[in-house]
């Protein structure tokens, strides 16, 4: 009898630590959900900053070439007569456009300015803009 009585308790104990209660089962679900949801706003900022930093980069690999070209042309070319220019640049592999502008002014007889302002059309906000002075007598 004792013994039957023994096992009895230890089956009731045994049954009682079996399982997870729905308690504990609505928490960790909570918990991983919350996890969860953290994560993937995590994930989708830091593909937002790369989306803009690419932009960025783009655009001021796109100011330095132009830059680069005017700073090769000789001082009385054409090209660099004062004006306001424009163009759209479109990506051929992508939808990305870009658009370019550039301000040629005579500061004085022996110097131009040159600036140039490129930014992706659709983050107009985030511009990159490059300053060159030239120079007749020194040639640059």
């Amino acid at each position: 009898m004792i013994r039957i009585q023994k096992l009895r308790k230890a089956l009731d104990e045994a049954r009682g630590q079996e399982g997870f209660s729905l308690v504990e089962v609505l928490i960790s679900f909570a918990l991983v959900i919350f996890l969860i949801t953290g994560t993937a706003q995590l994930t989708m900022h830091s593909l937002l900053v790369q989306r803009r930093a690419d932009y960025s980069l783009r655009a001021t690999e796109l100011a330095s070439s132009k830059l680069e070209y005017l700073k090769s042309l000789p001082y009385e070319s054409d090209e660099l007569k004062e004006a306001l220019q424009t163009e759209l640049l479109r990506e051929e592999n992508s939808l990305k456009t870009f658009r370019r502008e550039w301000r040629i002014e005579d500061i004085s007889s022996n110097m131009k300015k040159i600036e140039i302002e490129c930014f992706a059309e659709s983050y107009p906000e985030k511009k990159t803009r490059l300053i060159l002075l030239i120079s007749r007598e020194l040639g640059f």
